[in-house]
């Protein structure tokens, strides 16, 4: 990943995700950033591990492509959830050896998303087209009222550049 998904991380927030045992530490570690961020804060929200292309690896690569484009084309100050991804995969996958019967983790949405979300820190909330197709794509744009949270509809065709990798950044 590049500085567009690390922007405005320290040294403190590396270490502090390395050493995450929960949900509720990437959420601890994800409300220091955004406090330090001056500026408004926005977010993306779309399909990683229900709904879109069927994968996370391929929801995953669209993600990170469309925050690239909107902060590299649009200039927006996006907070990027990507550098948590594969600390929420560790936990996850702790969490759904614990609760094999469950079809969704919502300590994600709820420990990570809705404390962040709460913090009345992030303004907008830029939803991926095909967002309905993610469970917590769905939940988020359920509860932005609720966190008076902006929700923005993006166009198809950011994503349809962003699956065809029209960024070559490192």
């Amino acid at each position: 990943m590049n500085t567009v998904h690390f922007k405005h991380w320290n040294s403190y927030n590396v270490v502090a995700l390395s050493k995450a045992r929960s949900f509720i530490d990437l959420a601890n570690i994800a409300l220091d950033i955004v406090h330090r961020i001056p500026e408004k804060v926005e977010m993306v929200s779309g399909p990683i591990s229900t709904g879109g292309v069927g994968t996370i690896p391929g929801n995953r690569m669209i993600f990170e492509e469309v925050i690239e484009l909107l902060v590299l084309e649009s200039g927006l100050n996006i907070f990027s959830q990507m550098p948590f991804e594969d600390k929420m995969v560790e936990l996850y996958q702790e969490w759904h050896r614990k609760n094999p019967d469950e079809k969704y983790c919502m300590p994600i949405l709820h420990e990570f998303y809705d404390r962040l979300f709460y913090s009345g820190r992030v303004q907008t909330l830029y939803f991926i087209y095909d967002w309905q197709s993610s469970f917590g794509a769905r939940w988020e744009h359920e509860n932005c009222r609720t966190w008076r949270i902006e929700p923005h509809y993006l166009p198809k065709e950011l994503s349809d550049r962003a699956m065809n990798g029209s960024l070559a950044i490192n």
